[in-house]
């Protein structure tokens, strides 16, 4: 057996560990194991792993931690880049409102101490396709005096 094959095997058992595992989290009140989890700052990341695997057959899961994903979303490190993909999978009438009140608070005070949170968001809107907030953000931040944030209006959109 190669290395690659004893490498599959060894992924094929992690996964299956990692769905029974997930089954006991979820087998009893999710909701409130994920806030506890949420609420001591240790394994935010598997929780949001968790949340994300197990969208599609547990959708409240989704709706009831939408605060905690639009958090997460707000940065620059690989679980943030797993809540945006998360949230864009939501349909637009159930992430919208959550995401124009998101949007709203970081523009009223584009706080330059934040410049990451605020990147992550712009990296977001244009995820969902929601230019005409980042259109709102890069104007709050176009005139800022520090290059971080004026680097936020000059980088959006990305993709487009």
């Amino acid at each position: 057996m190669s290395t690659v094959d004893k490498a599959w095997e060894a992924l094929e058992r992690a996964t299956a560990s990692y769905r029974e595992a997930g089954d006991a989290v979820l087998a009893g009140d999710p909701v409130e194991t994920l806030r506890a989890i949420f609420a001591s700052g240790n394994s935010h990341h598997a929780a949001i792993r968790l949340i994300g695997d197990r969208a599609p057959e547990r959708p409240e899961l989704v709706r009831e931690f939408l605060p905690e994903l639009f958090d997460t979303a707000l940065s620059d490190s690989p679980i943030s880049q797993r809540a945006r993909y998360i949230l864009a999978a939501l349909p637009p009438e159930v992430r919208n409102p959550h995401l124009e009140a998101v949007t709203a608070r970081e523009i009223a005070n584009p706080d330059p101490d934040r410049w990451e949170e605020l990147r992550g968001l712009a990296v977001l809107l244009e995820r969902v396709d929601r230019l005409d907030l980042l259109e709102q953000l890069k104007d709050a931040v176009r005139d800022s005096p520090e290059e971080a944030l004026r680097d936020i209006a000059e980088d959006f959109p990305q993709h487009s």
